[in-house]
């Protein structure tokens, strides 16, 4: 294909050798024969070889003109000023692609971008849902974990009794794990006349989960089943007096102390959270007692009775 101007059709040259027959082609708008071999007369085609470039004898000549001819111009070279546009043209096109292949491909990135931020948003979101589920489980387990539901409740006390409520039904898991430490550790410690631990331990001192039994002088005497820090009941855990009074909930400082439920032999319920007195006996702090304060009732609206007149005398 002879082009010297992108923008008007090219002109098919054929350069044909005899060596391995002569055909014609099927479609040339020059053809040029060339190489060793006889060619048949009348094809219409030039007689070419290396002597005749070199040397620019007459078939060179008659060759070039042909080619001027077909392609319509004067000369095979362009002038100066053509070249420049055909350049400006050229590097026109080639930075319009290059401006396309970048915007393509910033496209693709901020593609991708997108579906990255889309999945990132379906993972959060998925997160979410799950722990919407959490929640609503946890808090549906709390509402039904008490004896009253915390809608009969004043609504200003509902969020401690709920706290009281998780608590204490994070101390009964708590109490669970001491069980099990005390059954792999029994008797580890042992105070004369005092108390006995069975559980986990550090330097010598309850450390982990454990059950503590107290020497009360009866036979169903107080215990405590759940964390221990440094030898004091820290963490979660729940302890019973003995006597019917048992805190589930959290203990801070080898005393009951904070969010937990606090159950009287009497069948008062306190959920919220205590505080130990100067005895150390957890102390009914913010919350609400059960079986002691009415709940407050809801005013139903009721209809005035109508009245019918007097019969007309």
């Amino acid at each position: 294909m002879v082009d010297p101007d992108p923008d008007n059709p090219g002109v098919v040259m054929a350069l044909a050798s005899a060596a391995g027959g002569w055909a014609l082609p099927a479609r040339a708008d020059i053809i040029v024969q060339a190489g060793p071999g006889e060619f048949p007369a009348g094809t219409q085609a030039l007689r070419l070889d290396a002597n005749d470039i070199e040397g620019e004898t007459p078939r060179w000549g008659r060759f070039l003109e042909k080619l001027r001819g077909t392609l319509g111009m004067a000369s095979l070279a362009l002038p100066q000023e053509d070249m420049a546009l055909k350049l400006d043209e050229a590097t026109r096109r080639a930075d319009e692609s290059a401006a396309a292949l970048a915007t393509a491909r910033l496209g693709e990135a901020n593609a991708i971008r997108e579906r990255d931020r889309l999945r990132a948003d379906l993972v959060a979101a998925r997160g979410e849902l799950e722990t919407l589920k959490g929640d609503n489980a946890r808090l549906t387990e709390i509402n039904a974990a008490g004896a009253f539901a915390i809608g009969q409740a004043p609504e200003d006390v509902r969020p401690m009794i709920a706290a009281g409520r998780e608590h204490a039904a994070r101390a009964q898991l708590a109490a669970a794990r001491a069980a099990e430490a005390a059954a792999m550790y029994p008797g580890v410690i042992a105070w004369a006349g005092v108390a006995s631990y069975s559980g986990e331990c550090r330097n010598g001192k309850p450390h982990g989960f454990g059950v503590m039994a107290f020497n009360t002088g009866r036979d169903d005497g107080a215990h405590y089943r759940g964390e221990f820090d440094n030898g004091q009941r820290a963490g979660l855990g729940i302890g019973d007096s003995g006597d019917g009074l048992v805190w589930s909930g959290n203990w801070k400082n080898d005393e009951a102390c904070g969010d937990g439920v606090l159950e009287a032999p009497d069948g008062r319920r306190f959920e919220g959270s205590v505080k130990p007195d100067a005895d150390g006996a957890p102390k009914p702090d913010r919350g609400w007692t059960w079986g002691t304060q009415p709940a407050k009732r809801v005013k139903v609206h009721e209809p005035a009775p109508r009245t019918l007149p007097a019969p007309a005398k």
